[in-house]
């Protein structure tokens, strides 16, 4: 047994890819991860996340890592004895060190209020304190956008100002797992693509493994995930889970329902974005997958609405022949 007094070094940077490598070596094994390296993986990409984050702010300034900078100690710094940033402040810093003072040079792009990092945060989260349950393609799915993040900012905005040959090696190791991981999401869509040709506009991103592949038109009274084969249930259920809502709470609590659909006549008509307009808001009906223009103010229906207006068209015609 070594006894050097090194056995345990771990620095941020280093730690932080060690997080990193396991992460993806658990997640990119061949006939994918057993629950246990599922579990662990999840974790420790959370955790390479805010390390890696944080490792770059030090590398320019350590008292950035802390919440209150101003509170900077060195002694309680080496001694980890304080209170450290999150990774949305983290970002931040990091963005305005680039922005606002020009004293870094960032080419990945960082978004503070990144919906791929909030996901992973509250899956890390569920699994810490309350356990969770899913499926094992949907969690590697879920976890794809923060690899491939977290890969193109340690190699455009890490690595060129590391000093430590290590941080090299370890990204040896993320480089070739994280093809296999990309192979495995490439193979995955190519074998559900027959299924969702056609139906662009109707289909929508799962809940769980954040991929466009719930169709939602036919009036399927079993929606599920073609990608990882999550049950949503019927369209009017399907609604309620895509809005992170309660029908139950929200009715009680003086809330509304959905907007009802002309054509299926569910109550189930959601704001989202689609397979075929995954940049722009669309007004779907989880029903039977129509696409709708707007919400009429007149019938609270989803209708095709006039122009400088606040109608249906079916509306707008009735008030017509009243005059």
């Amino acid at each position: 047994m070594r006894s050097n007094g090194k056995d345990f070094h771990f620095p941020p940077l280093i730690n932080g890819l060690d997080f990193f490598v396991s992460a993806i070596t658990s997640l990119a094994a061949e006939g994918g991860p057993a629950p246990r390296e599922l579990k662990y993986a999840t974790l420790h990409l959370q955790s390479a996340a805010e390390t890696l984050f944080k490792a770059r702010l030090e590398m320019h300034r350590p008292d950035l890592v802390w919440t209150n900078s101003t509170e900077y100690d060195e002694a309680k710094h080496q001694s980890g004895d304080f209170n450290s940033c999150g990774i949305k402040v983290a970002i931040k810093r990091l963005n305005a060190l680039a922005d606002d003072e020009g004293i870094i040079t960032l080419k990945t792009t960082l978004d503070p209020a990144n919906d791929d990092l909030k996901k992973l945060g509250d899956l890390r989260n569920r699994i810490m304190h309350f356990g969770w349950s899913d499926s094992t393609v949907a969690v590697q799915a879920r976890t794809l956008p923060v690899l491939t993040l977290l890969f193109d900012f340690v190699r455009q905005d890490v690595l060129p100002y590391a000093v430590d040959w290590e941080a090299e090696r370890q990204m040896d190791e993320v480089r070739g797992q994280l093809k296999h991981l990309t192979d495995f999401v490439t193979q995955r869509q190519n074998s559900i693509s027959h299924q969702l040709a056609g139906h662009e506009h109707s289909t929508v991103a799962c809940r769980s493994c954040g991929q466009y592949a719930v169709v939602l038109d036919g009036g399927a009274s079993d929606l599920e995930c073609f990608f990882c084969g999550k049950a949503y249930g019927t369209g009017e259920e399907a609604a309620w889970e895509f809005t992170g809502e309660d029908q139950y709470t929200t009715i009680k609590q003086g809330g509304n329902g959905f907007a009802t659909c002309h054509t299926c006549a569910a109550s189930a008509i959601v704001i989202v974005r689609t397979l075929g307009f995954p940049t722009a808001d669309s007004y779907i009906c989880f029903g039977c997958g129509s696409g709708w223009e707007g919400i009429c103010d007149w019938c609270g229906s989803g209708g095709y609405i006039v122009l400088d207006t606040d109608m249906c068209d079916d509306c707008y015609e009735i008030r017509l022949d009243n005059f």
